[in-house]
């Protein structure tokens, strides 16, 4: 009787509208036991959905999220959307192990027990060293995540494998600066030829005269972004594949 009690408890605590925006960063002990962060943002307008849609955000090299933030709140504001944004493990790059799939699973189950999140409607977003992290991810995990977009990432040719073995052909879209000198467009191209081989729903658009800095097109980016990501969801609830790397992340 007690425990169901905690439980409506917790039910009326994540179904609880909210007045005013909440934006703040959480500690967990990940799957690992190794204490992390991450920011998360809940809009007001969360409430509009009895479950949200949830956007899990990663910026360029390891580096703090909130370079995508300013532009992920616009959208998350206007139609409820509850935005994630992981810490590294070390300033500098994404890694895996150390930021592998369980890291972002512990982070969005965390959540969970915060908010009222939508379980078939998580999706990833990166930029940079982040969008090759998160293509990573929503392949290693196509049944956990709805869909992935990148700005200025693509798959090292080492990981196309990882194409064909992943279980659900996850929706991905790719946006790339035709002026972008760090990652090359080639890179891109080659990732988006990978993906349609696989017959993956795949979608890539070439920034005219754009570079790699997210702050100039960003804007545009994330309304195209969220504009595809919202029309998918998983056909059942979140299936995770557990994984075991090595020191090299292999």
């Amino acid at each position: 009787m007690k425990l169901g009690l905690v439980a409506a408890g917790l039910a009326l605590l994540l179904v609880q509208p909210q007045s005013s925006d909440q934006d703040r960063t959480e500690t967990l002990v990940g799957s690992d036991g190794a204490q992390r962060s991450y920011r998360i943002f809940v809009p007001a307008s969360a409430a509009r959905h009895e479950r949200a849609p949830a956007v899990v955000l990663y910026n360029g090299s390891g580096s703090r999220v909130d370079g995508l933030w300013s532009v992920w709140t616009t959208i998350a504001r206007r139609d409820g959307v509850i935005l994630l944004g992981p810490t590294a493990f070390a300033a500098g790059a994404w890694r895996i192990p150390e930021d592998s799939p369980d890291f972002t699973r512990d982070v969005v189950e965390a959540a969970k027990t915060r908010v009222a999140i939508d379980a078939r409607r998580v999706y990833l977003f990166g930029h940079s060293g982040g969008g090759h992290h998160v293509l990573q991810l929503g392949l290693l995990e196509s049944e956990y995540f709805a869909g992935v977009a990148a700005h200025a990432g693509a798959l090292i040719p080492s990981f196309f494998p990882a194409i064909e073995k992943a279980p659900r052909k996850i929706p991905i879209a790719l946006w790339i600066g035709t002026d972008d000198q760090v990652v090359p467009i080639k890179f891109v191209r080659d990732t988006y030829d990978a993906l349609l081989e696989q017959s993956f729903p795949a979608k890539l658009t070439e920034l005219k005269r754009h570079t790699h800095s997210f702050a100039e097109r960003g804007n545009e980016v994330v309304e195209k972004a969220w504009e595809f990501l919202a029309k998918f969801r998983l056909p059942r609830d979140p299936v995770y594949q557990p994984y075991r790397f090595g020191r090299n992340g292999a």
